[in-house]
């Protein structure tokens, strides 16, 4: 089923004086993208939070091949690229009409929300995600991820 595909139409105030999207936009397409999966998977993203589990981001990394401009579509398609036993990493790319722009990963790390400590990948949370995991050898399952780890993250 991965990648996870939401469109986004490129709002005027997301673009720069040079008429293309702002750089430091692309990181919030990716993050309305994650919350849309989530909603899809979950209900919402607070559904989790009150759960007992939050997810911060812990590395990002963005290439950038070329510009979005104002009332253009773009689909952003998001992988899960790994299910450690307390963090996610997911890549995504950023395309308009087919012709890729941009492209990048997130590292999550899943935490306690009151002690904002590292905790497991609950295992309802983990099957929910794993219809968008894009090698499914990449992630440890729900029964791999109970039993002892040397993973740190």
């Amino acid at each position: 089923m991965a990648p996870f595909r939401h469109t986004i139409r490129v709002r005027y105030q997301e673009c720069d004086a040079q008429g293309v999207v702002y750089f430091a936009r692309y990181p919030e397409y990716y993050d309305l993208t994650l919350t849309e999966l989530w909603r899809e998977t979950m209900g919402s993203y607070q559904s989790m939070v009150d759960a007992g589990t939050d997810m911060v981001v812990a590395g990002m990394t963005i290439e950038y091949r070329a510009p979005a401009r104002f009332d253009e579509l773009v689909e952003v398609q998001l992988t899960i690229d790994r299910l450690g036993e307390t963090s996610m990493l997911s890549s995504y790319a950023m395309l308009r009409d087919g012709e890729l722009l941009v492209e990048g990963t997130f590292r999550h790390v899943f935490i306690d929300p009151p002690t904002k400590t590292k905790k497991p990948i609950p295992g309802d949370l983990r099957a929910a995600l794993a219809p968008f995991v894009g090698d499914q050898t990449a992630s440890l399952s729900a029964s791999t991820a109970s039993q002892p780890s040397s993973e740190s993250s």
